[in-house]
C-alpha cells in the first residue's frame, strides 16, 4: 500500500502492521517463565503464563488497528495548508531525551 503525502510516497507504514505483529509473537514466545520438561518422559503440553496469554492478547488488538491514523494526518496536513502547525522544541527535545534514556536501559 503506498501512502503519498505532499508528493512523498512511500510504502514503509504498511509494513508496521507486519512487524508489529511479528515482534509480538516473539514477544509472547520469550515471556514464558515455564521450564521446559527435561525429565526425558515429556508429555508434550505447552504452559502459557498469563504474561505471554496477554502479550498475545495485545498483539492481537494491535494487529487488527490500522497501521495509519488517517484522521490525524489528515487534520495535520491541514495544519500544514494553512499555516497553523505549531511545533514545540521542549516536546521533541523532551520525545528525543525519553527515546535515549529507554534505549539505554535496553543496552543500547
Amino acid at each position: 500500500m503506498a501512502n503519498t503525502i505532499n508528493g512523498f510516497q512511500g510504502s514503509g507504514a504498511a509494513s508496521v502492521g507486519t512487524s508489529r505483529n511479528a515482534q509480538s509473537a516473539r514477544e509472547a514466545a520469550t515471556t514464558d517463565n515455564t521450564q521446559p520438561d527435561v525429565s526425558g518422559g515429556g508429555s508434550g503440553e505447552v504452559h502459557i503464563t498469563s504474561t505471554a496469554s496477554q502479550l498475545a492478547a495485545l498483539g492481537q488488538k494491535l494487529g487488527a488497528m490500522p497501521a495509519v491514523d488517517a484522521a490525524r494526518v489528515a487534520r495535520i496536513s491541514q495544519a500544514l495548508q494553512n499555516g497553523t502547525y505549531s511545533i514545540s522544541a521542549d516536546k521533541i527535545a523532551g520525545g528525543l531525551i525519553q527515546s535515549d534514556r529507554a534505549l539505554a536501559q535496553l543496552g543500547f
